[in-house]
């Protein structure tokens, strides 16, 4: 009766962790991606961008601020309250907004000014 021992040779995948490499003693763990990498693997979405154009500008009587009313494209509205007012800036793109009312300006540059 003859028998046989068959060795089959083990890999290190099969004995360890494959996200998890260990060299002298130290255990090499993957890092988290980057932002650029998420945005690129749709993990993220990316936002778009329009260039947005200054369409009004309504000066405060109490704190001297600005309410900026800007328009981009597809009527996208934007509002800032600053001491100066860009001609133009990036927005982010959102179609079909109405425009901002000149009592809701004039509420909010109130709530600044308290």
């Amino acid at each position: 009766m003859i028998k046989f021992i068959v060795i089959l040779p083990l890999t290190l995948s099969m004995i360890c962790d494959a996200s998890v490499s260990v060299a002298n003693g130290y255990k090499y763990k993957s890092k988290e991606y980057t932002k650029q990498q998420k945005i690129n693997q749709g993990l993220t979405p990316n936002p778009k961008y329009t260039t947005c154009r200054l369409k009004k500008k309504i000066k405060s009587q109490i704190t001297g601020k600005q309410a900026c009313i800007y328009q981009g494209g597809n009527r996208t509205y934007e509002m800032m309250i600053e001491s100066w007012c860009p001609k133009q800036y990036k927005c982010i793109y959102n179609p079909g907004q109405d425009e901002p009312s000149i009592d809701k300006v004039m509420e909010s540059l109130r709530s600044v000014g308290k």
